[in-house]
């Protein structure tokens, strides 16, 4: 690489929790000479923010931390957007050990020539133990189980991470074009992001042009459909394999669990409701937005039939989900004006390849 494009690196602060000082210590320690670092620290009372003041002082002086409401994910996240001076933007988490080799790996990657029309990358998301760095045996931190290669969908818009679960055995040691980036970690060109932006008519600030990259009225489900989103207007999703990242996963006990099917299982039934809710309305929101009429009739048997199943667990099993459809009713006219806005370059067939 003859030049060093700049980078932004985008993190979200809620609070402190316990992984904070090694995952900032770690990203400051980027062999990668020109990046900025924005932090924004959406705590109550910039809890994270004072954290880092008075414990990580040098990390401090060589990152902007700005203190804002709590606008989730997505519009923490844009509003970083927003103000980013890189041309790739790395959205991160706090919960995670990061390699000093990651931004020079991903950024050489994406500045070959055949690499042009990747708008996203993600690399290998392996398990963090975390609890057992602080106790008997500190150097038992890191696992050789993965949490995510990306994220994957069914025929039927069933979302996953590819590999989640299993044990690292080479299986994804290829790099190869994937559907997208899970939102834990996942890079994107600055370029994808205007293609793919939303413009308000209605901007907050008088006379400013509002562009809304991630979609705002979503907290789950909001990195399946910025990937979708990119799929449609052309622009691929790179993965990265020699570059391992350690997450902590809040649901880390999924991991004992070998059947795809068992984890779902164990996971729904550790979710608080109100993440089941977002959820819910993510999902329905994905569809509305992403979905074609002109998919292929076995894409579009299997949807529906997956959609019934979805309402009809609902109906059963967890009735309050369906409040989630006077959400949508609600949101309408704002989803659908999204959806035509929607950039489209390619063909339901480009979409239907990554469909297992």
């Amino acid at each position: 690489m003859h030049n060093y494009p700049k980078v932004t690196i985008g993190l979200i602060l809620y609070k402190v929790n316990p992984h904070l000082k090694d995952s900032l210590t770690s990203l400051m320690e980027q062999d990668y000479p020109n990046i900025e670092y924005l932090l924004r620290d959406q705590s109550p009372n910039g809890e994270a923010h004072n954290f880092i003041h008075k414990e990580l002082p040098d990390v401090y002086d060589r990152v902007i931390v700005e203190k804002g409401d709590n606008l989730m994910h997505s519009g923490g996240h844009n509003t970083l957007i927003r103000k980013m001076k890189g041309e790739y933007y790395f959205c991160v988490s706090n919960d995670m050990l990061y390699p000093p080799n990651l931004v020079s790996t991903v950024i050489k990657e994406m500045e070959k020539h055949e690499h042009q029309k990747y708008g996203s990358a993600t690399c290998k998301l392996m398990v963090w133990d975390f609890p057992l760095r602080h106790h008997d045996y500190p150097e038992i931190d890191t696992t050789n189980t993965i949490d995510s290669c990306g994220l994957g969908l069914k025929k039927n818009h069933f979302f996953y991470d590819l590999g989640q679960g299993e044990e690292d055995k080479h299986q994804y040691d290829h790099k190869r074009s994937i559907f997208g980036a899970s939102g834990a970690l996942a890079i994107y060109r600055k370029k994808a992001l205007k293609d793919i932006s939303f413009t308000h008519q209605k901007s907050p600030i008088k006379n400013h042009q509002y562009r809304e990259y991630f979609d705002e009225l979503l907290h789950y489900k909001n990195d399946i459909d910025i990937s979708y989103r990119l799929q449609w207007a052309g622009w691929k999703c790179l993965f990265i394999p020699e570059i391992k990242v350690y997450h902590d996963r809040k649901a880390s006990n999924l991991y004992k669990s070998t059947s795809l099917i068992t984890r779902i299982i164990k996971a729904r039934k550790n979710k608080a409701k109100w993440i089941k809710e977002d959820s819910f309305f993510g999902q329905q929101v994905v569809l509305i937005k992403n979905y074609s009429k002109k998919f292929s009739l076995l894409i579009k048997f299997k949807t529906l039939f997956h959609q019934w199943g979805i309402l009809l667990f609902a109906l059963v099993f967890e009735p309050y989900l369906l409040k989630q459809l006077k959400k949508l009713k609600k949101h309408e006219k704002e989803i659908i004006a999204k959806r035509d806005g929607m950039v489209r370059n390619v063909k339901p067939r480009s979409i239907e390849k990554f469909m297992s």
